[in-house]
């Protein structure tokens, strides 16, 4: 005896939404296998499986070397060789800092003893977020100096308090009419360089 047409129907529906989906079940769990097969090859001749759709493989820079990691580091300042130039050490290795934005090519003689008493006062002994910026370009495999922003827990730039304490110039950086700002308002407030003794001209 033949089904009545709406049982039909319904008989229908259930054999091809389940047909289907058995065929794709059964494609999943291949395809799952052979990523899986590939995978292990790949570890068994020395190499890395091959990364997950979407995920990006992990950001290195030759020039920290083993210190490699994130975008931003954290580390504590050993060394404050002068206002832009600072020893950090990060993950137990000490690394050389060229701070970005700061330039002390123009700060005269009268000013760097003070400047230089100003960035130890600063960063001595302060832990410190070394941050790189993406504008300017890496530095080569075989350098000893990382350049980067250095921010304290408090979020303070120590760029933008070296500007407007008025002991150096601005560098260049994704930052730099800001930087620019900061000079200015060392310069309206006769701060370091730009007052007494030096009072150097703007």
């Amino acid at each position: 005896m033949l089904p009545e047409p709406r049982h039909r129907a319904r008989t229908l529906i259930s054999s091809w939404s389940t047909g289907p989906r058995r065929v794709v079940a059964a494609l999943a769990v291949a395809a799952l296998v052979a990523a899986g097969l590939v995978a292990g090859l790949m570890m068994a001749r020395g190499g890395e499986p091959p990364a997950a759709a979407g995920e990006a493989p992990p950001a290195e820079n030759a020039a920290l070397g083993a210190v490699t990691g994130p975008p931003t580091l954290i580390g504590r300042v050993q060394e404050v060789v002068d206002p832009a130039t600072v020893v950090v050490e990060v993950q137990g290795r000490p690394v050389t800092v060229s701070v970005i934005g700061v330039d002390i090519s123009a700060t005269p003689e009268c000013a760097r003893a003070d400047a230089l008493a100003f960035a130890r006062q600063f960063l001595d002994g302060q832990e410190v977020t070394l941050v790189p910026d993406p504008t300017l370009p890496e530095p080569a495999p075989e350098a000893t100096v990382w350049p980067a922003y250095l921010v304290l827990p408090s979020q303070q730039s120590y760029t933008d308090a070296a500007l407007t304490a008025g002991w150096v110039s601005p560098g260049d950086g994704r930052y730099r009419p800001g930087f620019e700002t900061g000079q200015r308002i060392a310069q309206d407030e006769n701060a370091g360089m730009w007052g007494p003794p030096c009072n150097r001209a703007s």
